[in-house]
C-alpha cells in the first residue's frame, strides 16, 4: 500500500509547465500537470497507453487529433491510445491530473 497527497503534487514553475509523479508502476503511473498562466504543452502521443485526465483547477483548451476542446475545474476526458494531446492554459493557473495505462494487446 501506498499513499500519497495531491497537495503535494502541486507545484508551478513561471518558466514551464511542471509534471509531478504521484505513483508509477510497471504498468500504469498517475502524475499531476500544473501550468501558470498562458502555458502550453506541445501535442503528442503515448502509443500503447490510455489516458484519464480530470482537470482539478483552472481551465485551458486541449488539442485532441487537432479538434479543440475547452476544459474547465471538474472535467474529465478520455483518450484512446495513439490519440495526439496538446495543451493551452488559461489566463492563470491549472493542475490536470493525468491516470496513464499501459494496454493488453
Amino acid at each position: 500500500m501506498e499513499k500519497n497527497t495531491i497537495a503535494s503534487a502541486r507545484t508551478f514553475d513561471e518558466g514551464r509547465f511542471t509534471k509531478v509523479d504521484i505513483f508509477k508502476s510497471r504498468n500504469s503511473s498517475m502524475f499531476l500537470l500544473n501550468f501558470t498562466a498562458g502555458q502550453t504543452m506541445k501535442s503528442h502521443s503515448h502509443p500503447g497507453k490510455e489516458l484519464y485526465l480530470h482537470v482539478l483547477s483552472g481551465k485551458g483548451e486541449f488539442i485532441i487529433d487537432d479538434e479543440k476542446v475547452q476544459v474547465a475545474e471538474d472535467d474529465v476526458i478520455h483518450l484512446e491510445k495513439d490519440e495526439m494531446i496538446g495543451f493551452e492554459n488559461g489566463d492563470g493557473n491549472s493542475s490536470i491530473y493525468i491516470t496513464m495505462n499501459k494496454i493488453a494487446e
